[in-house]
């Protein structure tokens, strides 16, 4: 089943109020976690790693930003006289689309000076995505952690708090496991106290289970079948998890 990535764009910002939605959605993951509530999404994996204070490194972009990725391990593969003689014709800066127009950052002080080359090109790399998903995002993920901390921690043990996890295991309590459903084996491990498993409405209960997953298999089928006409991956998860 497809699920929800939680994540930040430097894109948002064009809403006004973007920043609130980051306060409020950081509650609202805190109070799921604290009342133990599955809400459908997992976390990316270096908004996960901001939030626990922790350095962002190639590998860890790989599924954030595929392109991205290809483009810097190329680069630190490619052959030193490859890089040295200038082929790529880059420099410490990097280009921002905003509202349809591109912006030019540098990623250090004097960065269009700067030339790319096998000596600094680990360097470029190191800033290119720190500029990418560190510094452009820091408003949005500051924001998440303030609502956050509002529920559940006190900002200065927030970090500690994300540390202590793995990634795995938050977005386990957040989504929940993909494994089916089997009310056989449901039924195989359920204690009763004032009822038998012979009794009718025992019987009844379990007939109802069997029934409504069902139709639950049936209609995600459907809506799986819709998506691939039009609809996104995303809303088509919505749309089962409300189910």
């Amino acid at each position: 089943m497809d699920f929800i990535v939680f994540t930040s764009r430097a894109a948002s910002k064009v809403d006004p109020m973007h920043l609130d939605y980051f306060t409020f959605s950081g509650r609202v993951i805190a109070l799921a976690l604290m009342h133990k509530v599955q809400v459908g999404i997992v976390f990316d994996r270096v908004f996960f790693l901001q939030l626990a204070g922790m350095h962002i490194s190639l590998e860890d972009i790989r599924d954030a930003d595929p392109r991205l990725y290809s483009s810097c391990k190329q680069i630190l593969q490619r052959d030193p006289e490859f890089i040295d003689s200038d082929a790529l014709g880059l420099t410490f800066v990097r280009e921002v689309e905003e509202l349809g127009s591109i912006k030019v950052v540098e990623l250090c002080p004097g960065g269009k000076g700067i030339v790319v080359n096998s000596k600094n090109r680990e360097k470029y790399v190191n800033l290119l995505i720190q500029h990418r998903f560190v510094t452009s995002i820091s408003d949005p993920v500051s924001r998440f952690a303030r609502g956050f901390a509002d529920i559940l921690s006190n900002p200065g043990e927030q970090k500690l708090f994300f540390r202590s996890l793995e990634l795995e295991d938050l977005d386990w309590m957040l989504y929940g496991s993909e494994s089916a459903i089997c009310v056989e084996d449901w039924k195989a491990h359920t204690e009763y106290s004032s009822l038998i498993e012979t009794d009718p409405q025992i019987s009844w209960f379990w007939k109802v289970c069997s029934c409504t997953l069902a139709f639950m298999l049936y209609l995600k089928s459907k809506l799986f079948f819709f998506g691939g006409i039009g609809s996104s991956s995303s809303h088509i998860s919505r749309l089962y998890n409300q189910l």
